[in-house]
């Protein structure tokens, strides 16, 4: 694993506070919650300039992220609003997919093999993601993205239990993985890249921004819930193309369960929960990322 610099490690610590104090308690009746991952964003975004993590071209992208985001959220409906989501879906789509210049996520594993059939793998800490996610829950509806599950974890236990066990039984029959139970040194950093580097910015777009959106625009009917769901999964499925046909049906299918998770639970914390916990059940008792070849 490859160590980091005094002021990366910094800039990820002051990243994972503000990503937390989006779910800060109120104080008292007159402070808005909202409000208390404001100061730690500032810090994390200063130290990862001085840490050289993001550049010119990142500031101006936040910056034009930021804007969407508060156009979105302000603008009454019509042809601005539109413009702004327009903008904040292709800002979002392109932090996603790492194409927008200005950022550099540091490498901390390169090429390691897990297994003697699993394809190599290698790991970034994504702070492109990390920002986007933070403004998305932050800026876009955020008493939205931020409530409390509308039922019991308990509830959602044998929901996760259901997606778990489809999503990875498809991926075996699929040929990507087999069973293989283990537990890297690494896995307590990679917990918390997976949980608030990837599965948060992730569901922060496909289920805050995509499927929250469609229903509040669609309604409160089942169908209309049904139906964000499916365009939610499968725009998740969509974003994996890079992988082909048969990874692009698995991530549907992941898609989807995440999208069923936050339909029955209004809550966004809950579908990056599942998120993190399956990828996480694949990562210590399956073939990882890959059978090598696939």
């Amino acid at each position: 694993m490859t160590p980091l610099p005094p002021l990366v490690v910094a800039t990820f610590a002051m990243l994972t506070v503000a990503l937390s104090a989006l779910w800060a308690p109120r104080v008292s009746a007159s402070h808005q919650a909202g409000t208390w991952w404001v100061l730690p964003a500032a810090a994390a975004l200063l130290l990862a300039q001085m840490a050289d993590l993001v550049g010119t071209a990142g500031l101006v992208a936040l910056f034009v992220l930021v804007t969407a985001c508060r156009l979105t959220h302000d603008t009454p409906h019509g042809a601005l609003k539109g413009f702004a989501i327009a903008v904040l879906l292709v800002t979002s789509a392109g932090l996603l997919a790492h194409v927008v210049p200005g950022f550099d996520n540091p490498r901390v594993l390169d090429g390691v093999r897990l297994g003697p059939d699993a394809a190599p793998y290698t790991k970034y800490l994504n702070v492109d993601k990390g920002f986007l996610g933070l403004f998305l829950l932050g800026l876009v509806s955020h008493r939205r993205a931020v409530r409390r599950s509308r039922v019991a974890f308990g509830e959602l236990a044998w929901r996760f239990a259901i997606v778990a066990i489809v999503v990875m039984a498809a991926t075996v029959a699929l040929g990507f993985a087999r069973w293989d139970p283990k537990l890297p040194s690494w896995w307590p950093l990679w917990l918390w890249s997976m949980a608030f580097l990837t599965a948060l910015p992730e569901e922060a777009v496909f289920r805050h921004l995509i499927q929250g959106g469609l229903q509040a625009w669609l309604g409160p009917s089942p169908r209309a819930g049904v139906a964000a769901v499916i365009v939610s999964g499968l725009v998740f499925g969509l974003a994996h193309a890079a992988g082909g046909a048969p990874y692009v049906a698995l991530a549907t299918l992941a898609g989807i369960g995440y999208a069923w998770i936050y339909l029955v639970s209004g809550s966004v914390a809950m579908s990056i929960v599942a998120h993190t916990a399956l990828n996480a059940v694949h990562l210590l008792c399956f073939t990882y990322p890959s059978i090598a070849g696939r």
